[in-house]
């Protein structure tokens, strides 16, 4: 480097470093959310659509002045789908100082993720974990879970399935190999029950069978439920793996042998890929119900489906497009109402938050940091619209009115 060039840059340097210009620096420079998300490999669908939902309300929000009169930046990192993968991401972008996270989008990633964020001094919040433990026994301050929980979500479709089908008399069930495979089982046979038993009815839940979310070939977990003393089946895989079992499956007539099909959330995607192969009753938890009447019923709605179709000229976002589009209205609202970025300071203003979304009030609960909204019940297939797919109905329903009462620290009591 020339002598003067050198001279140059060390004085800049120097006059950055004095305390007077960091402080002006630091009122005026963006304010960087990290997004730990899945970019490539199986999960890499889902994660572009979480990433396109994070990214409109970072335009949203600039467009109006960011937050505290500072744009807001994204600084994305690909978790690989992937425990591993997430803890990676968070240890880097800590060490590149984002203290603000968008992150552990489905159980493995946050339970490996959460831990860490007291002492990576970060906190985070969440668009799509189920696992009861993250608001239960594995309460972590720094940890959000802006989504609905394993009760919520699977007690929730269990019931409407039981209510509204009569002539199921048995469900079997296929989900992950995980902590998180079976609170989607166990609270899935609970909504069930309750409804069986109100309706005084019996209807039976099979054992489940468990998979691995990291596989291409479900022949042997078909051949079983194919043999299966049933007539509903809930899919608890997510994503490509969702898609390939019933893609597969429908090669020998599995969509035919049921006569209900519910889904833990892949929706939109699962008839995206399918297309009018798509299985006749498919119902789906779903985030967002934009081409419905309910969906209509938000003012935030239009304006975020609006945002998706010009960013990526997909006339259909998955419902999860929402999801993550709610944890950065979340972060932005708590910034504002703090009046700073730092961490302990956003914590605070995230307890007890309430905010607007595209399905409409939103609110944190204090206690164990577990969000509470919409959520919606969507029968998913072939319509005469363009693009030839999408959701037929939509029935929404409050998840405050379903949720467990808040016992962080403490497992779920029923």
């Amino acid at each position: 480097m020339k002598r003067r060039t050198f001279l140059r840059a060390t004085a800049a340097a120097g006059v950055m470093g004095l305390p007077g210009v960091r402080s002006a620096y630091a009122q005026t420079a963006p304010i960087r959310i990290g997004v730990m998300l899945p970019l490539s490999g199986i999960g890499a669908e889902a994660g572009a659509a979480w990433l396109a939902g994070a990214k409109i309300g970072v335009a949203q929000w600039n467009e109006k002045g960011g937050v505290l009169k500072r744009q807001i930046e994204l600084v994305a990192r690909d978790d690989k789908f992937s425990s591993a993968g997430a803890v990676a991401a968070a240890r880097d972008l800590a060490g590149s100082g984002v203290n603000l996270l968008i992150g552990g989008s489905q159980s493995p990633m946050a339970l490996a993720t959460a831990p860490l964020l007291p002492e990576l001094k970060a906190v985070m919040v969440a668009p799509c974990p189920t696992v009861m433990t993250l608001t239960h026994e594995g309460f972590q301050r720094n940890f959000f879970r802006l989504s609905w929980n394993a009760y919520i979500a699977f007690a929730g479709i269990g019931n409407m399935l039981t209510s509204r089908f009569m002539d199921v008399e048995a469900w079997s069930c296929i989900v992950p190999d995980s902590e998180n495979g079976r609170d989607m089982a166990r609270y899935f046979t609970v909504g069930v029950q309750r409804a069986a038993a109100k309706a005084g009815r019996k209807v039976k839940v099979l054992d489940p069978v468990f998979a691995s979310l990291n596989k291409s070939d479900y022949k042997v977990e078909i051949n079983g439920l194919m043999n299966a003393p049933s007539q509903g089946l809930f899919v608890g895989l997510t994503a490509a793996p969702c898609i390939s079992l019933l893609q597969q499956g429908r090669a020998v007539g599995m969509d035919k042998k049921f006569k209900v099909i519910g889904d833990a959330g892949t929706e939109l995607m699962i008839a995206k890929a399918m297309q009018k192969s798509t299985p006749a009753n498919l119902w789906s938890i779903s985030y967002w119900a934009p081409g419905t009447e309910a969906g209509k019923r938000n003012a935030l709605s239009t304006p975020l489906y609006d945002a998706y179709v010009k960013l990526t000229n997909d006339k259909s976002p998955p419902s999860i497009v929402q999801s993550s589009h709610r944890c950065a209205l979340a972060l932005f609202n708590a910034i504002q109402k703090a009046g700073d970025t730092e961490t302990d300071a956003v914590i605070t203003a995230l307890e007890g938050l309430d905010f607007d979304t595209a399905v409409g009030k939103y609110h944190i609960r204090k206690e164990d940091h577990q969000g509470l909204g919409t959520a919606y019940i969507a029968n998913v297939g072939v319509r005469d619209a363009d693009p030839g797919y999408g959701i037929i109905d939509a029935i929404p329903y409050s998840e405050a009115e379903v949720a467990e009462p808040p016992s962080p620290g403490k497992p779920i009591e029923l």
